[in-house]
């Protein structure tokens, strides 16, 4: 269901994009080091973020294992910002969930991937034929056994 999320991008609320202000303006640094410094640079610059950048900052304040007054924690946006990541992730993947849903009341299989089999025979390699048998077998084993002991008795 995600795939149908990728390159998707959503425009920041203006309160977002002030509070993310803010945040930069209370950690009062010039330290481009220090991690969340560029993304809130970015976010407040361009306004907008992408299904993907919100995937990762999802990952990154559900992984982040510091105090609530890190610089990093403070930079990325706090407890205002993870909570509106968290529902404008929760809002995108419903509306593609109910968007299937809707349209699996009216067409069949609408959550199941489509996929084609083309070239199906093309991909197997065919089975080569095989050689037909002349004679009895065994008759042909039995001559050449005992071809075999007549040879051992001449040698011996």
């Amino acid at each position: 269901m995600n795939k149908d999320l990728y390159g998707n991008t959503v425009q920041l609320p203006e309160d977002v994009v002030e509070y993310l202000q803010q945040c930069f303006d209370s950690a009062n640094t010039d330290d481009s080091t220090i991690e969340g410094f560029k993304r809130n640079q970015e976010l407040r610059d361009s306004r907008e973020a992408s299904y993907q950048q919100l995937k990762r900052m999802k990952n990154w304040f559900d992984n982040f294992n510091g105090l609530e007054n890190d610089l990093p924690f403070i930079l990325n946006g706090g407890h205002y910002v993870k909570n509106w990541v968290n529902d404008t992730l929760g809002g995108m993947r419903n509306n593609v969930y109910m968007g299937k849903k809707a349209k699996s009341e009216v067409l069949p299989n609408q959550f199941i991937q489509t996929h084609t089999k083309d070239n199906l025979n093309t991909m197997n390699r065919q089975s080569k034929s095989h050689s037909s048998t002349t004679g009895d077998i065994n008759k042909d084993i039995t001559e050449n056994l005992k071809r075999i002991n007549e040879l051992i008795k001449k040698i011996i």
